[in-house]
């Protein structure tokens, strides 16, 4: 019976959490840290090593080739799309009224509560002259929660209401890939320069989970609780792949630089190790203290697990194209870029963002760097960071928050460390 009763929790858990998974892509260029304080407006400044995770055609530029070495660089993003920094300071460690129920029930959307996790480390990188390699990994998750459950968590159960706890679908991923990447200068004239780029990517496929069926009610009445529920999961540990970015770039004077990329213009993953569909169904009926009391746990709820072989599958990963111009003074920088998703998925979406971002250095060595962005998935986000940069290697830092600098709904944090020759 109570191996029965653990099951069913766990069933109960996953319609729940995973249940809720959406499309999860990570943002690349998370782990740079000097892009993530300029949000992201990094396209037309990216230079050696950093060049491949935003346009390889910038390693072709003559006048800027730099010789980098990355030891490593790592970063993380937490969004939700429903509460911020000062509603968590109000009602976190405080008794909740009637009134503050209702308020953070107010605060989630219809479509329910979503948070979204990215992840991007850089392990290695090394860039010599129009070439560079580099090693990265990237994981991302993406979930909602049902508004009917965070209803159920805050109010209990309401007598012969239905609460719909399932019916969606999703999929998370992590990846690795290793990137050899070139810029080749097509033409020079004066002070000007074009160059053409790509990175050829193996991508190594870790681990892969979509919800192929989600569906949950459950319902109290004076008999019990009623319901039943289904979760069918397809899953991978491991796969690999192949991907390809290309990309422009131009330097028009000693100051102006412009920049084009495509991202993941071609790409595939074929997940081939282990590949299983995880199926949970679980039915309860009548369920009360007093049913449970007077009977075994079995007769009341029934539930089952079941997991298959399925064949090897392939998935893509979404495109992205990125404009950006930037202009490069000694003590100023300013940056523009234009994201546009060619398709949606997790972080990247087809509506259009804009990102400006700045960069000043009071003193050589120390630069201050703030930016901010609008439009996409994520909104309106602002960002600040700042760095060590000495002669030989650079330490940088930054932090950025979803919908405002201090109040977001979301944070993102960075770091890395890089030495040049």
């Amino acid at each position: 019976m109570q191996n029965s009763f653990r099951n069913f929790q766990l069933v109960i858990f996953a319609v729940c959490v995973v249940g809720f998974a959406r499309t999860a892509t990570a943002q690349y260029g998370v782990s740079n840290a000097r892009s993530v304080a300029m949000a992201g407006a990094y396209t037309a400044l990216a230079r050696g090593v950093e060049a491949p995770l935003w346009n390889p055609a910038n390693l072709g530029l003559k006048a800027n080739r730099v010789y980098r070495l990355n030891l490593v660089s790592f970063g993380l993003g937490i969004h939700n799309n429903s509460f911020d920094k000062s509603q968590y300071e109000l009602y976190n460690g405080s008794t909740w009224t009637e009134k503050d129920k209702q308020d953070i029930l107010n605060a989630i959307p219809d479509e329910g509560l979503n948070f979204d996790f990215d992840t991007e480390v850089q392990a290695f990188g090394l860039s010599l002259g129009s070439f560079a390699l580099t090693a990265t990994a990237n994981s991302a998750s993406d979930f909602t929660l049902s508004k009917d459950i965070a209803d159920l968590v805050l109010n209990g159960n309401e007598m012969d209401r239905t609460y719909n706890i399932g019916d969606t679908d999703g999929v998370g991923w992590g990846v690795a890939s290793i990137a050899f990447s070139g810029g080749f200068n097509i033409h020079k004239s004066g002070l000007m320069e074009v160059a053409v780029g790509g990175s050829l990517k193996y991508l190594r496929g870790i681990a892969y989970a979509e919800v192929v069926e989600a569906s949950s009610v459950v319902t109290t009445n004076i008999d019990g609780l009623h319901g039943n529920g289904r979760l069918v999961i397809d899953r991978a540990l491991g796969g690999s792949g192949m991907g390809l970015d290309l990309g422009a770039a131009a330097k028009l004077d000693t100051r102006w630089s412009a920049s084009f990329a495509l991202t993941n213009l071609i790409n595939s993953v074929n997940w081939s190790n282990d590949t299983k569909r995880l199926t949970y169904t679980f039915s309860a009926d009548s369920v009360s203290i007093q049913a449970i009391d007077e009977s075994d746990i079995d007769s009341v709820v029934v539930n089952s697990d079941d997991e298959t072989d399925i064949d090897a599958f392939s998935t893509s990963l979404p495109r992205q194209m990125r404009m950006g111009i930037a202009r490069t003074g000694k003590r100023l920088i300013l940056a523009f870029d234009y994201i546009q998703g060619l398709n949606n998925g997790g972080a990247i979406s087809t509506t259009p963002r804009l990102a400006f971002g700045s960069e000043f250095r009071p003193i050589g060595f120390l630069p201050l760097r703030a930016g901010m962005a609008f439009g996409g998935k994520r909104g309106l986000s602002g960002s600040f960071g700042f760095g060590f940069d000495l002669s030989l290697f650079s330490l940088n830092f930054a932090v950025a928050n979803k919908g405002g600098m201090f109040s977001g709904r979301g944070a993102a944090f960075a770091f890395d460390w890089m030495f040049r020759f």
